[in-house]
């Protein structure tokens, strides 16, 4: 399955226990509402919710409010979201707002393994 906006493509991957979804492009005002309505079901309905960040070349504060929202939807659920191989701006952002401390980034290298 894939959602896609202007700036923004999201592709839900075949995962076997989690839910994963790719991203690419850009993270902002114009496109959190696809990722919210894209990704916000899954976490509610699975154990784990992986996001792999390496094609996401943007990411604004709006962005970054929009990965808690679903991070406190994850949580709410009894599960947990993972940001994975985000590249180094979008890594910085993360860093630099203090999400990188309550969302778990993993580092690239590979497919993501989600557990």
């Amino acid at each position: 399955m894939t959602d896609e906006s202007e700036g923004l493509r999201i592709e839900r991957m075949p995962a076997e226990e989690s839910a994963l979804f790719r991203l690419t492009g850009y993270l902002d005002l114009s496109t959190v509402d696809l990722l919210k309505t894209t990704v916000g079901p899954a976490c509610g309905e699975n154990p784990e919710v992986v996001l792999d960040l390496s094609g996401l070349t943007f990411c604004d504060s709006t962005g970054v409010g929009a990965l808690v929202w679903l991070y406190r939807r994850a949580t709410a659920g009894e599960g947990r979201l993972i940001a994975y191989a985000p590249r180094k701006t979008v890594r910085e952002v993360l860093r630099i707002s203090g999400v990188d401390r309550i969302i778990p980034v993993r580092a690239g290298g590979g497919a993501p393994n989600p557990t």
